[in-house]
């Protein structure tokens, strides 16, 4: 079942992620249906031909996606056949939403610069270590009061650096498909509750009773960059209190 992995040594993609591929698309295809229990790290080791660092790199990546369980002593089983919920493709730029609603908005940048991908980010961004990657951190002040913060991360050869008027005028929406003219072919969306570290809650302004728990927003574009398909990726932190989302398919 899992013999048909070749591994492209040529190709700058990382040998995780190339595994990562795989293994989803096996489990798209539903060659690896929900309660199939994988091999153990040594013999997945065998299997693809690669070092154990790299089989626990893309069972992170699985893991953090939703496609496996692991527990210890208890192996690695498929979670289920497709993690991807489509609940969120009606939701647009939550910036525009809210100045629709007559919501007084005021974006604050607080960080750009251009950094150089980890491995995480090579693999969420399909680049390789050699390419630079620009980072945007960006606060949402609503009616006065911290509302949320946005990390994005763009890859340099998109987007370059951007005047700081347009990050304070622009949604990321209407920045990716007005200011740079791209379109964006899909979008996926991950809700999940985040403890936040004493950073987030500085920025957030969080009182003792918020600190707990926070609702953190994973972001995945997919554009389409001069005929090819780039990925463009958010994190964003929502003070709880303060956010609400509705799902709707």
């Amino acid at each position: 079942m899992l013999d048909d992995f070749t591994l492209n040594r040529a190709s700058k993609l990382p040998y995780y992620h190339q595994v990562y591929n795989y293994l989803v698309n096996k489990i798209k295809d539903q060659k690896l249906k929900k309660g199939y229990k994988l091999p153990n790290e040594l013999e997945l080791c065998r299997l693809f031909d690669v070092s154990r660092t790299t089989i626990r790199e893309s069972l992170r990546e699985l893991e953090a996606n939703g496609y496996i369980s692991r527990g210890r002593g208890q192996g690695t089983f498929i979670l289920k056949t497709f993690p991807e919920s489509t609940d969120l493709k009606k939701v647009s730029s939550i910036v525009d939403e809210l100045k629709q609603k007559g919501v007084n908005t005021d974006p604050k940048v607080l960080e750009q610069k251009i950094i150089d991908p980890d491995q995480r980010l090579q693999s969420i961004l399909k680049v390789d270590a050699e390419t630079k990657v620009l980072f945007i951190k960006r606060l949402m002040i609503a009616n006065n009061e911290p509302l949320y913060i946005t990390d994005a991360f763009i890859p340099r050869d998109i987007i370059g650096i951007v005047e700081k008027k347009y990050l304070e005028n622009l949604s990321f929406t209407k920045l990716t498909e007005d200011y740079l003219g791209l379109e964006i072919m899909h979008k996926k969306r991950i809700l999940q509750p985040e403890v936040p570290d004493a950073h987030i809650s500085e920025i957030l302004q969080l009182d003792h009773h918020e600190k707990k728990v926070i609702n953190y927003l994973r972001t995945f574009w997919i554009v389409n960059f001069k005929g090819q398909k780039r990925t463009i990726y958010f994190e964003e932190f929502f003070k709880s209190s303060k956010s609400r989302f509705i799902f709707e398919s």
